[in-house]
């Protein structure tokens, strides 16, 4: 199948070609490649489609590809061309010192280029920003010694796609261009400076020639200019957005109650959530931190003590929306940082807030995006960065369709730290500038606190019973739970499990949903623990997560049963969990791809999965030894957020302080 799919793909490049009339620039462009070969094609990720039907028939040429799946189906059509693939990609980002892939690729290139090949190259290497030159190619031609020569092509009839590089599929019977630039050569002993110089060169010349190509092909170039480029103006949508929120002012008391009586707010803290804080600024610097709730708060707290540690000068203002983070971060912030909650995303609100506090720098914690709390920020002049930035799917999709939003919005942080490639592609199709691919800082967090003589009451009540423990589930989770603990007492007739739900107001839920299926429960807000014959012991508390993972050896992560995404497995791993969980871990894709390709964690797929799992590891302990061996080298694969986090943090807190 896949060889059929080259040979179509192929036939249609060669009929775009063949039927759009093509304008040379210069107009003897083989003779001008066969003058400078063997040499390096720069291209824009994105418009290479009609890139191998260039080549003169008596030079030879190799072409970058990368390992994703659609390079498979690139590698097979340029062989078609005559042209050579070479799969791998330029290393960069965080963990290129440990990519040997970007190594193997580059010293393919500089062998084929002593042999007498030309290569092919995209200039911006994915994922991006898009039309942004990296240091790869840059660092390919001072080893190398042969020149970079700038190349685009264009067609009037074309179609483009919106992603990040902006992907463009070239139609026949119109007119096209082929535009190459001068020559650019990279002395092998250049500095650092000059470096930088060059590749700014280069990023010019890709530039013009990219220009010069659309204006011969009659197409407007603009079509192609990635996202992160178009206007940082607010726009009508975010216009409308911010008339909306300043006329609902007037019902923001009323929606105050109402989360006032489903116990989401504190009545004594209600200006807070109007901008008027309850607090004085302290003196000299201020970063201000805004989580969300309480998974957010926990991943922070290690990173504000180091920061204070550090910093003995500067104070932290921690802002959170929930009644259960509030209690936490006044539970656990150091000496120096305090809580306020953040205002309603009303202009009023945010403007007294930022007037109050004037932060030296705002921190946004992974996904929250309050458009109005964002645009003031920087009116203001406050640098603004992300951390531990997250974007799911879902969101990702809802941003994408709404580019006049997004840009102006995601193109105002002046940093964005993202916890994956994944996220780190997403951010960049949004339209915010600097994003590195720092990891996730919960990896970097040390394990849970609890009560070890809780702990020590559990474990003696329990005594010698096989202990199963879902954690963080969601609603349509626990009747599974409550299925696979029945598969199980079919084996281990004594087995406990623990529910610890994601939100400890289901409890009442969760124990209808037991009994229905005729087990004993007990919930943990009215029993300290389980006796001898309770099947379901429901752990309606918050806080108390670590007590239980370090209570069992086995654990069950939530949200992954249903499609919410998935919820942190690293504190059960911490403290010396294996993990089971669902198809739908999203949150936490990276970890839990390097978990499962490592057997570090298990998917299961229902409750007869979740059983046998369960099962196979009661009946063999031996495989809890190998999956934490496994976990435990995906958490050192993955970690060092903290140290990046903590230099982007102060580089930026710096800046603005001189």
């Amino acid at each position: 199948m896949g060889e059929k799919l080259a040979d179509k793909v192929a036939s249609y490049i060669r009929f775009t070609k063949s039927h759009n009339k093509f304008i040379f620039e210069p107009t003897n462009m083989d003779d001008y490649f066969r003058q400078n070969n063997p040499f390096i094609l720069s291209v824009w990720h994105g418009q290479f489609l009609l890139i191998p039907t260039i080549k003169p028939k008596d030079l030879s040429a190799t072409i970058i590809v990368g390992r994703h799946g659609d390079a498979e189906l690139a590698a097979k059509v340029v062989k078609r061309f005559g042209v050579t693939p070479v799969r791998g990609s330029g290393a960069g980002g965080r963990r290129a010192h440990r990519d040997r892939g970007g190594a193997k690729v580059l010293r393919d290139a500089i062998n084929a280029l002593k042999r007498g090949d030309c290569i092919v190259s995209t200039a911006d290497v994915p994922p991006g920003p898009a039309q942004k030159v990296g240091q790869g190619i840059i660092t390919m031609a001072r080893l190398s010694g042969r020149p970079i020569i700038p190349t685009a092509i264009a067609t009037k009839r074309a179609i483009t796609f919106q992603s990040w590089s902006r992907l463009t599929i070239n139609l026949p019977f119109s007119k096209g261009a082929l535009v190459a630039g001068e020559p650019i050569y990279v002395p092998r002993k250049a500095t650092p400076s000059e470096l930088e110089q060059l590749r700014q060169t280069l990023e010019n010349a890709m530039n013009e020639v990219t220009r010069r190509a659309h204006e011969l092909a009659e197409r407007s170039p603009k079509k192609i200019t990635p996202l992160w480029e178009r206007s940082l103006n607010q726009g009508l949508g975010l216009n409308v957005y911010k008339y909306a929120t300043y006329l609902a002012r007037p019902l923001a008391p009323l929606i105050f109650k109402h989360r006032l009586k489903r116990g989401k707010e504190l009545e004594e803290r209600e200006s807070e959530r109007y901008g008027i804080a309850s607090l004085k600024r302290p003196q000299g610097p201020l970063c201000w931190f805004h989580a969300a709730s309480v998974g957010e708060t926990n991943s922070i707290l290690p990173l504000i003590k180091k920061l204070l540690d550090r910093n003995n000068t500067l104070s932290i203002l921690l802002t959170t929306g929930t009644v259960t983070s509030a209690k936490l971060a006044q539970k656990h912030l150091p000496q120096h940082a305090f809580h306020q909650f953040i205002p309603l995303d009303n202009p009023g609100f945010v403007t007294k807030f930022l007037n109050h506090w004037r932060p030296n720098l705002a921190v946004f914690v992974e996904s929250e995006i309050w458009p109005n709390l964002i645009l003031e920020t920087k009116n203001n002049n406050i640098p603004l960065i992300a951390i531990n930035a997250r974007m799911s799917k879902r969101s990702f999709k809802k941003w994408f369709k709404k580019p006049q939003m997004a840009r102006p919005l995601f193109g105002r942080f002046n940093t964005v730290l993202a916890q994956s490639p994944v996220d780190t592609n997403h951010f960049i199709a949004l339209g915010a500038e600097n994003v590195i691919n720092s990891g996730n800082l919960k990896i970097d967090t040390p394990p849970l606190k609890f009560d070890q003589d809780e702990l020590k009451k559990l474990k003696t009540a329990i005594g010698t019973r096989p202990v199963l423990v879902a954690a963080s589930t969601h609603k349509g989770e626990d009747e599974i739970i409550a299925q696979s603990h029945k598969l199980i007492t079919l084996d281990y007739p004594d087995l406990l499990t623990i529910i610890v739900p994601r939100h400890p107001e289901r409890a009442n839920d969760i124990e209808t949903i037991a009994i229905n299926q005729g087990l004993t429960t007990q919930l943990r807000t009215k029993h300290s623990s389980p006796d001898r014959i309770t099947n379901i012991y429901i752990a309606n508390t918050m806080g108390e997560l670590g007590l239980f993972y370090a209570l069992t050896k086995t654990a069950f992560i939530g949200g992954s049963l249903v499609p919410r995404g998935g919820q942190n497995p690293i504190e059960a791993i911490k403290l010396g969990a294996n993990v089971l969980a669902g198809p739908y871990v999203d949150n936490f894709g990276t970890f839990y791809y390097e978990l499962f390709s490592r057997g570090g964690a298990y998917k299961v797929m229902d409750a007869q999965e979740l059983a046998t799992k369960t099962i196979d590891l009661l009946k063999d302990p031996s495989q809890h030894e190998d999956m934490n061996k496994g976990s435990n080298d995906a958490l050192d694969y993955l970690q060092g957020a903290m140290d990046i986090t903590l230099e982007t943090i102060e580089t930026h807190l710096k800046i603005n302080q001189d």
